[in-house]
């Protein structure tokens, strides 16, 4: 088994634990936690390609993933990043997950809550992996 399974299972072992052993009100993984300039953010990464119109072109996150980021920020003070690389036209888009629920959005029948791309900052090309 190589390193990159037994951490796999490791973490599936600790969710399993969790459910089992504690009583929560919200249980969710952050992609990546970062601090600049003293303050902290949670990053929730989506690689994939864009949701075809109709509505509109967009990307997004299981409802009950932008359900958890909510209540965490609003917990916490602690900001969600939605950082979307998308596949098809190799760039970089970002904007604060509170921002894109406040403005248009369409939920799928499969639980996904998509946001228009014209919603999100372009920060440029992806960087492309070795």
């Amino acid at each position: 088994m190589s390193i990159t399974q037994t951490g796999i299972d490791g973490e599936k072992m600790a969710r399993i634990f969790i459910k089992e052993n504690y009583s929560y009100d919200t249980l969710f993984q952050a992609d990546w936690l970062l601090k600049i300039d003293g303050t902290w953010i949670v990053i929730e990464v989506k690689r994939k390609e864009p949701f075809v119109p109709p509505p509109f072109w967009g990307t997004g996150l299981n409802i009950s993933q932008v359900k958890s980021r909510l209540k965490f920020y609003h917990d916490t003070g602690i900001r969600c990043l939605l950082l979307y690389f998308n596949t098809k036209d190799g760039k970089v888009y970002a904007n604060w997950l509170d921002v894109l629920e406040e403005g248009p959005k369409y939920d799928t029948k499969n639980g996904i809550r998509i946001y228009p791309l014209d919603n999100f900052k372009c920060l440029g090309d992806a960087p492309r992996l070795k």
